[in-house]
């Protein structure tokens, strides 16, 4: 998972990029990641659901050893200034059963200083 701040007067956003990889041993059949937000974050997503703080990414078929990419974009507001923008993204269901959980969540946290200046890490 990676986090990238977009710095604007108005339209200030963070990027969340989740990269999705089957490390095997057998194809994904289906799997969902669903991402975490914090109160008060909303998200756009082209290509997942959003929902209230949460954002739902289906993924499949995956072959062994393949990746995949989902986006989510989260706005800045004036009003959440110095709040940390932290997203967690988890594996939250699959097929088949994946027997390694251990790797199945990331985090990435940004903090918005102003609307110019975000930092994340």
């Amino acid at each position: 998972m990676t986090a990238t701040g977009v710095p604007g007067l108005l339209n200030g956003h963070i990027d969340y990029t989740i990269t999705i990889t089957n490390k095997g041993p057998s194809t994904l059949s289906s799997a969902t990641v669903t991402a975490t937000l914090p109160i008060p974050m909303t998200a756009t997503s082209s290509d997942c659901t959003t929902g209230a703080g949460n954002v739902t990414c289906a993924v499949g078929p995956l072959a062994s050893g393949a990746s995949v990419t989902r986006s989510i974009r989260v706005p800045v507001g004036l009003l959440t200034i110095g709040i940390p923008y932290t997203v967690t993204a988890t594996r939250t269901a699959s097929a088949p059963v994946d027997l390694n959980p251990n790797n199945d969540s990331a985090s990435r946290s940004c903090t918005v200083v102003s609307s110019l200046i975000i930092l994340c890490h």
